[in-house]
């Protein structure tokens, strides 16, 4: 374990060494044997975080079904690693000249 944050509600949050010991974590096995070393339930959250690609050509067609697979397909990435995309500036309120 790298670090722990105690929050105002009571809950914790724990931030791992490892993308391993997450996943053992993540699994029944791993959140039984944490639960019953610390007596609570323990319950995971899922955080998104935003990316900001620039220079990302406007012709690209952000809006089909499978572009983020694609993305993901491109660069060894696992499925549902991206989960949403969009344009900053909307394409209705470009300029002409972009």
């Amino acid at each position: 374990i790298r670090s722990v944050m105690t929050l105002c509600n009571g809950g914790i949050i724990v931030e791992l060494e490892t993308e391993r010991l997450a996943s053992w974590l993540n699994n029944p096995s791993g959140r039984s044997t944490l639960e019953s070393h610390l007596d609570i339930t323990v319950s995971f959250r899922q955080h998104n975080f935003s990316l900001i690609l620039e220079y990302l050509p406007i012709q690209m067609q952000i809006e089909h079904t499978n572009f983020l697979c694609n993305i993901e397909n491109e660069n060894q990435l696992p499925a549902n690693t991206l989960t949403s995309i969009r344009w900053i500036k909307p394409p209705m309120k470009r300029s002409s000249e972009q």
